[in-house]
C-alpha cells in the first residue's frame, strides 16, 4: 500500500480503543461496499463540483445512525473533506493489515490460474497456517502465466505447488540434477 492510505489507516487505528477496531473494520467494510454497488453515490462523494458540506451532510444521512463505531463517521468526513473517497480501498487494506499484525496474522497472497473457490481458498489458508504455526490470511490473486496448481506468497517465503513447478522438478530429476 502506498503511504497515504497507510497513514490514513494508521490515523483511525491510533483513534480507536482496541476493542472497537474489528467493528471498525466490518463497518468500513460495508461502506466500501456500498460505495462500489452505488455507482452514483460514488461519483457524489468524489465529485469537485459538489460541496465539501453536502457531501458531509450526505454521509450524515446514509450513516449517522448507521455506523456503531465512534470516530468512523468523522473519519469519512475528513476523507470527503481531502477528497481521498476513492483511496477508501486502499485505507480499507491497510486498515486490515494494521488489525491483522494486532491479531499476529501474517497476510498472504494465494496465486492461481483461475480464481479460487472460498472452499478452496480457505484449505490452503488453513494448509498454510499449520505449516508456518501461524494464523494466515490469504487474498486470490489470478495468474494467466500459471498452468495449474497455486502458489502462495508469504512472509518472505514462497510456497510453489504450481504445475510448473512440478513439471520443473520431474525435468531436474529426469536430467539427473537434484530437485529443489
Amino acid at each position: 500500500m502506498d503511504e497515504l492510505s497507510t497513514n490514513y489507516a494508521t490515523a483511525l487505528h491510533g483513534m480507536l480503543d482496541p476493542k472497537q477496531r474489528e467493528d471498525a473494520l466490518l463497518e468500513l467494510e460495508a461502506v466500501c461496499g456500498e460505495i462500489d454497488q452505488n455507482e452514483a453515490f460514488r461519483r457524489l462523494l468524489c465529485s469537485r463540483s459538489v460541496s465539501i458540506k453536502e457531501k458531509q451532510e450526505t454521509l450524515e444521512k446514509v450513516y449517522g445512525k448507521q455506523l456503531k463505531t465512534p470516530h468512523l463517521l468523522s473519519f469519512l468526513k475528513v476523507l470527503v473533506a481531502h477528497h481521498r473517497v476513492n483511496r477508501l480501498h486502499d485505507v480499507l487494506s491497510s486498515y486490515r493489515r494494521l488489525i491483522h499484525e494486532d491479531q499476529g496474522v501474517k497476510e498472504g497472497i494465494a496465486y492461481s490460474a483461475t480464481k479460487l473457490t472460498p472452499v478452496q481458498l480457505a484449505s490452503i489458508t488453513e494448509a498454510v497456517a499449520k505449516r508456518l504455526g501461524s494464523k494466515v490470511s490469504l487474498s486470490n490473486v489470478v495468474d494467466h502465466r500459471l498452468l495449474g496448481g497455486v502458489k502462495v506468497a508469504i512472509d518472505g517465503k514462497v510456497f510453489d505447488s504450481s504445475l510448473q513447478a512440478k513439471l520443473n522438478d520431474l525435468q531436474r530429476k529426469l536430467q539427473g540434477g537434484n530437485p529443489a
